[in-house]
C-alpha cells in the first residue's frame, strides 16, 4: 500500500499470513527515507526491527554524556503512573488525554467510553509511551547535561494489554544497550509496565534516548582526557 502527500510517501508491506508481521516505511517524494517501522501480532512474532538494530549495535567507544551509564543498571525506584482524562501528562507532554482525543489521528470510541470489551476505556496505544516516560526521572539515571536528547527509536509491546485510562501502573526501567554514532550517544531503555499489585507484566516499551554530542558544553576536550 502506497499513501502519497505533497511531499513524502508512506507504505506498507502485504502482511505475512504466516508471522502475522508487516514492515512500514515513509520516504519524501526524491526517494530519502524519512522513517521505518514494524509491527507484528501473536505469540511468537518474527523479530522486530529495533531487536534487530540492538543484535547489530557495535560497542560504543568513551563516552562522555553517559560515561556514568552501564547495561543492566536500573531505575532507582518502582515508579507508580497512571492517566487520567483531565490529567496533564508532565513537561515532556504538556496535555491531557482528553485534549490530545480531540486532534488525535486514529481516533476510536474505545478510548473515552466504557462501552468496549472490558468495560472502561483503553489508553490509546499512541499514548502508551507518554504514561511510560511521565515519571522517568525517577529513575535517576546519570546522564551528564546539561545536553539537548531526542528520542531516535521507540517499540511498543502488548503483553497482556490493553492499558486503562484511570488505572494505577508499576513502571520498572533498565537500561539494555549502550551505541553511539559521528553525532550522538545513546542509551536504551526498557521500561515494563506491571500491574500495581507487581505480579502481571502488561506492556514494555524500548526507547532510544539518543544524546547530542555537540550540545554538551567541552565534548571534545573531556572525551580527549
Amino acid at each position: 500500500m502506497v499513501v502519497e502527500g505533497e511531499e513524502t510517501r508512506a507504505f506498507v508491506e502485504r502482511p505475512d499470513s504466516n508471522t502475522f508481521s508487516v514492515r512500514a516505511w515513509a520516504e519524501k517524494a526524491d526517494g530519502v527515507p524519512v522513517l521505518e517501522a514494524s509491527a507484528s501480532l501473536g505469540p511468537n512474532p518474527t523479530q522486530t526491527l529495533l531487536e534487530k538494530r540492538l543484535s547489530a549495535l557495535r560497542p560504543p567507544g568513551e563516552l562522555v554524556i553517559l560515561a556514568d551509564l552501564s547495561v543492566g543498571l536500573k531505575g532507582a525506584q518502582d515508579e507508580l503512573v497512571r492517566m487520567d482524562p483531565d490529567q496533564n501528562m508532565g513537561k515532556l507532554y504538556p496535555f491531557s488525554l482528553a485534549q490530545k482525543l480531540k486532534v488525535i489521528t486514529e481516533a476510536s470510541p474505545w478510548y473515552a467510553s466504557s462501552d468496549t470489551p472490558w468495560g472502561r476505556p483503553i489508553i490509546p496505544l499512541e499514548l502508551v509511551s507518554v504514561l511510560a516516560e511521565y515519571s522517568s526521572a525517577a529513575a535517576k539515571f546519570p546522564v551528564k547535561g546539561p545536553a539537548v536528547g531526542l528520542f531516535a527509536d521507540q517499540e511498543i509491546r502488548m503483553i497482556d494489554g490493553p492499558l486503562f485510562v484511570g488505572e494505577t501502573y508499576l513502571l520498572r526501567r533498565e537500561i539494555v544497550a549502550l551505541s553511539e554514532s559521528k553525532r550522538t550517544e545513546s542509551y536504551w531503555v526498557r521500561t515494563r509496565v506491571f500491574e500495581r499489585t507487581r505480579t502481571r507484566q502488561i506492556a514494555e516499551m524500548l526507547l532510544n534516548h539518543a544524546t547530542l554530542k555537540h550540545s554538551y558544553a567541552g565534548y571534545e576536550a573531556a572525551r580527549k582526557n
